[in-house]
């Protein structure tokens, strides 16, 4: 075998060795950015809400409103609805919005109600519309809000809409929702609701301890307002910005960061998430008229303590874990596996869009991709290579070395011989010599102790000195060509032969 043949045998051993992949086999991960990874993250635990209110006004015979008493608009109620967006924090139907969306008081329904209650007197012309804030402040004072059973808060019905697909259509699903607790907007502007349903998609709060001023964060929701030029649609949009500032309100009563990301009316109640898909807060709100990006949100520590006070715990679902298990083999390049992991999402939840178009999607990136090998276990050191692997390179160490074996017979047709390799202080322990290809060397075997009395060698077997009568094949000690009985010089390289 001639040098040029020993470096390229010796090349693919290494491969062997270090369990080097060939680049051809090798997976080209997706070229995602960091928020369309917490975007698909987040995306399935987003809800879009409706609020539907009624509520009597009615103003008290103590009223400086002498003119008009008993209960506005003709006796009927006041009727009207608000939209925001929610997010799942536990797989049994436990969803979190902001308070200001569900507050039947002063700061929510009650207020509301009694706006309409003054404007609905101003169009009747029981009182000047100059004199509007000096009735609101009186209606706030003391007139009654009242849902259908007298005495009780406003009537409030909220649903719960979150977007499925099926047969691969996008389409919704609508819950109606109870309300479990809420924090007004001038106390921290968190809700939590509760829907009958089981294997929510469900969003991590980030610890309050990784957030901090410059982190990058997604804030989430469905923007009424894009809904007056574009089709409605379950898919929410995604505002990246940062967070500036933590700042508090009510006096220093409760926390409050200040971010960058630009939203709108509908977005309340949505969350704001980091780049690893963790809610640091909840949508809150922004100053009137502010022309630049300049929003508010509510952090999730104050979305904890209303879990903690509920005995709601904030954890991921099965379907959850095998979601972001198919997320990670996704993003990272290994297609086919990401379609083995969405296709377990949706034989437990079938309707679930996100599964469904990345697994659409992982499909058509896969059919780009070369098969590569199955993986298999490390060896104990955790640096082994695949077997698949291993044998497909070994295979490939054969076959080139037993082609080049082909070309130096054809040159050469005598068979070689081996020459005996000295074992020097310089052997890898462990290390065996190489062998010439293609002969096949005797099989050692551990001395036996013999019984007393006996030589220890079979019968018949030649003695230690004796002469074998097969004559032995000559070697040319320059190339290794083998060599004829009476050769004084080797055919190949020209050396003289001497012995």
């Amino acid at each position: 075998m001639g040098r040029r043949t020993r470096e390229i045998i010796a090349f693919l051993a290494a491969g062997l060795l270090c369990g080097t992949v060939p680049a051809a086999a090798q997976t080209t991960p997706s070229p995602a950015t960091p928020e369309q990874r917490a975007a698909a993250i987040v995306g399935p635990s987003v809800v879009y809400l409706e609020q539907h209110w009624r509520a009597w006004v009615k103003v008290p015979k103590a009223s400086e409103l002498i003119f008009f008493q008993g209960y506005v608009n003709d006796g009927y109620p006041f009727e009207w609805a608000t939209r925001c967006t929610g997010f799942a924090v536990n797989p049994n139907g436990y969803i979190v919005t902001a308070g200001h969306c569900v507050d039947p008081g002063e700061e929510g329904a009650r207020g509301t109600a009694l706006g309409m209650a003054v404007a609905w007197l101003v169009q009747q012309g029981y009182i000047y519309k100059r004199d509007f804030d000096y009735w609101l402040n009186e209606a706030h004072a003391m007139w009654s809000v009242e849902g259908e059973e007298r005495g009780s808060a406003a009537d409030l019905e909220i649903f719960v809409q979150r977007g499925v697909a099926a047969g691969g259509l996008e389409t919704g699903e609508a819950y109606r929702a109870r309300l479990v607790d809420f924090r007004p907007l001038s106390e921290g502007d968190a809700a939590l609701m509760k829907i009958e349903a089981t294997d929510m998609p469900t969003v991590l709060l980030a610890p309050g301890s990784s957030i901090a001023i410059g982190t990058p964060v997604l804030s989430v929701g469905y923007p009424g307002s894009t809904d007056q030029v574009t089709d409605a649609t379950y898919e929410p949009t995604y505002k990246d910005g940062q967070v500036n500032a933590q700042k508090t309100t009510e006096g220093g009563l409760f926390p409050v960061y200040e971010i960058s990301s630009s939203m709108s009316g509908g977005m309340s109640g949505g969350p704001t998430v980091n780049l690893d898909g963790e809610v640091v807060g909840v949508n809150s709100f922004g100053p009137a008229g502010e022309p630049q990006p300049f929003n508010f949100i509510t952090p999730a520590s104050i979305v904890a303590e209303l879990l903690a006070q509920n005995g709601v715990a904030n954890e991921l679902g099965p379907v959850d874990v095998t979601y972001r298990e198919a997320l990670d083999a996704y993003f990272s390049g290994d297609y086919r596996s990401a379609l083995a992991k969405f296709d377990e999402v949706l034989a437990v939840s079938p309707t679930h869009r996100q599964a469904q178009e990345l697994k659409t999607e992982a499909a058509r990136l896969a059919q780009q991709q070369p098969a590569t090998p199955t993986a298999a276990p490390a060896d104990s050191a955790g640096g082994g290579a695949p077997i698949a692997l291993v044998i497909g390179i070994a295979a490939a160490v054969v076959v080139v070395g037993g082609g080049l074996l082909v070309v130096s017979r054809r040159r050469t047709p005598k068979p070689p011989t081996v020459q005996a390799v000295p074992e020097t202080a310089a052997t890898v322990p462990g290390s065996e010599p190489i062998k010439a290809v293609g002969f096949q060397a005797p099989a050692a075997s551990a001395p036996q102790p013999s019984p007393p009395g006996e030589t220890g060698a079979p019968e018949g077997a030649p003695q230690a000195g004796a002469e074998s009568s097969v004559e032995q094949p000559r070697f040319c000690a320059g190339c290794g060509h083998a060599l004829e009985p009476d050769a004084r010089f080797c055919p190949s390289c020209g050396r003289p032969v001497h012995g």
